[in-house]
């Protein structure tokens, strides 16, 4: 059976002929579509039918797409929301997307399959969104149930701690060692566990006290006295050193509650060997060592590269501060002469492995790219190189569902100039030494892997002796402080202004200082990466 047929599908759209084309597109899917004019008239028909996805055009007349949006997100959140625009509403479309108000993005003109696709896609989102709802209603109810059991499995146990003779048949069977006690800490049981781990017989047991498995250390600091108190407290949790019977040390953990036998108060200690669970956590503690080992090496080796010492004319600091997990940040640095370098850098969506892989291989195919054209006794330009880049990865990143902003960077020493394509990262600081201001760079391109067709727009900055540039990842701008806010852009502007006369390396110092003041710590939820160079 189709999951389809009976999802509800929402076109919204002000232009009458866009909306008789896609219902044109649409009349054979299985699901069943409406239509609207405005987003008033979307609000009412979600406030009435069973709405699973809306598709709305972004620029309308009264309220606004996003608007829409917004407000479905407040009033009906289940629904799947997705946005039909032109490339001219990048900014808006990109704060969407991180703010998580739209489900996917399909830029004009259309492609009927693509776009049935993605409504397709939306649906199968949306039920889910039901199960787990529906299984998270289950769990709930389940848990109460076994509160339930738990309450009168605690019934039933007060019950059994009534007869010694269940009593013992249920902790001969237990694996770890359990004792009674009588108030005077003579041993009156001890189970099968117990004369495996001591190697006394049960037989001898009952002639020691529990003193007699004690260190003198312990029989010093008073861990007798707090056993034999139990009688009156509550239970205890303790760490000892025991003695077995041959003389050899046993690190024990021991339980330490109550019960009445026979209506006569004794004392029940549950030990736990723990050897073994020390072995267990060196063996935790050594694979994740060698865990964060493997992500160093891989950060370091395949996503990071060394700053040039080669350049004439500008000089140039970096630094990385990783997450403590392997995540999609990578830099590159291409010198061709020592007047003219590029600089790539970029931060693939996600965590672990895939992301790490792929900045991996974005960083290699830039590099085949320029290869490729490296028979030409001219440098070639930017905009070729991203075009090329682009297209040899597009259908890969998009089978994947994978995207990553970057940020292709030339500096021409020589000609005193930068050029920039900026694909959905964030702003590149410029502080002008002429006058002491500051301007932001920043290109309009999406992130490469979002949409198959893109036109990529080089801007081109004259740059003059004392210029300061920088290049800095969202790890950085959205660190977060102690009051849930964000470090922020305007922050690390105001910080690189003051710091404009000092030397790269120093600017680079009072950036990690002000971040980790400010944070309340050295680690962050994502790689902060920086670069600042100086032109000279």
């Amino acid at each position: 059976m189709d999951m389809n047929t009976d999802a509800n599908i929402l076109i919204v759209d002000d232009e009458q002929d866009t909306l008789f084309a896609l219902k044109r597109y649409l009349r054979l899917e299985p699901y069943t579509t409406h239509f609207a004019k405005s987003a008033e008239q979307a609000l009412e028909t979600c406030d009435t039918i069973n709405i699973a996805v809306v598709v709305t055009d972004l620029r309308m007349p009264g309220m606004s797409g996003k608007e829409l949006l917004d407000a479905l997100q407040e009033r009906h959140p289940l629904i799947v929301r997705i946005i039909i625009s032109g490339t001219e509403d990048i900014g808006m479309i990109i704060d969407s997307i991180n703010s998580g108000v739209i489900f996917r993005f399909i830029p004009k003109p259309m492609e009927p399959e693509r776009m049935k696709a993605i409504i397709r896609d939306a649906i199968a989102f949306y039920r889910m969104q039901l199960e787990h709802r529906e299984m998270s209603a289950l769990a709930e109810k389940q848990n109460r149930y076994l509160t339930q059991i738990n309450d009168e499995l605690r019934l039933m146990t007060t019950r059994l701690q009534d007869s010694e003779q269940r009593f013992r048949a249920m902790n001969d069977a237990a694996f770890d060692p359990i004792f009674l006690l009588d108030a005077a800490g003579r041993i009156v049981y001890a189970n099968v566990a117990a004369e495996t781990i001591f190697g006394y017989t049960r037989k001898e047991f009952l002639s020691l006290l529990v003193g007699d498995l004690m260190t003198p250390e312990n029989i010093k600091a008073g861990i007798i006295e707090k056993l034999l108190t139990s009688l009156n407290t509550a239970p205890k949790e303790l760490e000892i050193d025991c003695l077995k019977k041959d003389g050899t040390d046993v690190n024990i953990g021991i339980s330490v509650n109550t019960a009445k036998i026979l209506s006569v108060p004794h004392i029940i200690m549950i030990a736990r060997d723990n050897t073994l669970r020390a072995q267990e956590e060196k063996s935790r503690l050594e694979l994740e060592k060698v865990q964060k080992t493997l992500e160093s090496q891989i950060e370091r080796r395949l996503l990071q590269r060394h700053v040039p010492i080669t350049l004439e004319g500008a000089s140039i600091s970096h630094f990385m501060l990783s997450s403590g997990h392997l995540n999609g940040d990578f830099s590159d640095f291409i010198v061709y002469e020592q007047q003219l370098a590029d600089i790539l850098l970029g931060d693939v969506m996600g965590h672990g492995i895939l992301s790490a892989l792929v900045g991996s291989g974005m960083k290699s195919l830039y590099l085949r790219t320029i290869a490729r054209k490296s028979f030409r006794k001219t440098v070639p330009e930017l905009q070729e190189i991203v075009t090329d880049l682009h297209r040899e990865c597009i259908h890969d990143l998009l089978d994947i569902e994978i995207y990553a902003t970057m940020l292709f960077f030339r500096l021409d020493l020589k000609h005193k100039r930068l050029s920039m394509i900026d694909c959905g990262h964030t702003s590149t600081i410029h502080v002008h030494a002429a006058d002491a201001t500051c301007s932001l760079l920043k290109g309009s391109n999406l992130p490469i892997g979002m949409v198959e067709e893109q036109d990529f727009a080089c801007v081109d900055v004259p740059i003059e002796h004392g210029d300061t540039i920088v290049i800095y990842s969202d790890g950085i701008t959205e660190a977060q402080l102690p009051d849930r806010s964000f470090f922020g852009e305007d922050r690390l502007i105001e910080l690189v202004t003051r710091h404009q006369k000092a030397c790269t390396d120093d600017i680079l110092l009072a950036i990690r200082q002000e971040l980790s003041s400010a944070t309340g710590g050295t680690t962050f939820e994502d790689d902060a990466s920086c670069i600042v160079i100086r032109i000279s």
